[in-house]
């Protein structure tokens, strides 16, 4: 592996591990996060394709770069894909279409990064449910089924009601003046000031929410994981076959 390769993946971890920084704590992702990874990246193809003669690298790179377009604008209009989190894995195909050392889902590395980070959004609810084991907790107060209150353990844990704010979604709703599990956030609207003065009428010191994780995180991790190790399902797939 070259210098420039090595600095290129140095370069890819800082700008991911900022932009999960953010995400976290922000919920948002800057424009230039992606378009820093997109223009070193077609610099590198650039000097590659001239340097060697040949269209081929900045053709393959552009192609690799479209392709996550394609992927991230699919998942997108399917509702189960940011457009910030897209927009960082067109950077990822611009930067690093292919990687040497490891063997890649079709030869694409940000395919495997994209394939990481699915199986750590997976592994995330275990470790979230491992948490609210190791602490003995579980949100038997609410007037829900066993079901429920596992899943929410899976994707929530306890917060004071003071901490809430625009960074968590309550896992919660109150049905006929009972204090229910509420799991399906997507459509959720609420004035968290508001929300807050409401629990605070009703006595409520704290309550089970979700700090609706982005998936830049996930994607942070499997590009670390992709780089050290490779393609965690491509391995799992060809141990069965």
């Amino acid at each position: 592996m070259d210098l420039l390769t090595i600095l290129k993946i140095c370069f890819g971890a800082i700008i991911l591990i900022h932009a999960s920084y953010l995400d976290v704590k922000k919920r948002e992702i800057e424009e230039w996060h992606w378009i820093a990874l997109a223009v070193i990246g077609f610099i590198h193809a650039i000097y590659l394709s001239i340097s060697f003669e040949s269209f081929r690298p900045i053709i393959f790179t552009a192609g690799v770069f479209l392709l996550m377009f394609a992927l991230a604008l699919i998942l997108f209009y399917l509702g189960l894909f940011g457009g910030g989190d897209g927009k960082i894995l067109m950077g990822l195909g611009a930067l690093l279409p292919s990687l040497s050392g490891k063997e890649y889902a079709f030869g694409l590395f940000p395919i495997s990064v994209f394939d990481n980070a699915l199986i750590m959004s997976i592994l995330l609810p275990v470790v979230i449910l491992f948490y609210n084991l190791t602490k003995r907790d579980s949100p038997k107060e609410y007037q829900s089924g066993k079901l429920k209150k596992i899943l929410a353990m899976m994707v929530g844990y306890r917060i004071k009601t003071d901490r809430l704010s625009d960074k968590f979604y309550p896992l919660e709703e109150f049905k006929d003046g009972k204090r229910m599990i509420r799991l399906f956030i997507g459509d959720l609207d609420f004035d968290v000031t508001k929300y807050k003065e409401a629990l605070k009428e009703r006595g409520i010191k704290d309550l089970w929410a979700t700090p609706g994780l982005p998936f830049v995180v996930p994607l942070t991790i499997g590009y670390l994981v992709a780089v050290l190790y490779g393609d965690i399902m491509l391995k799992i797939v060809m141990a069965f076959i």
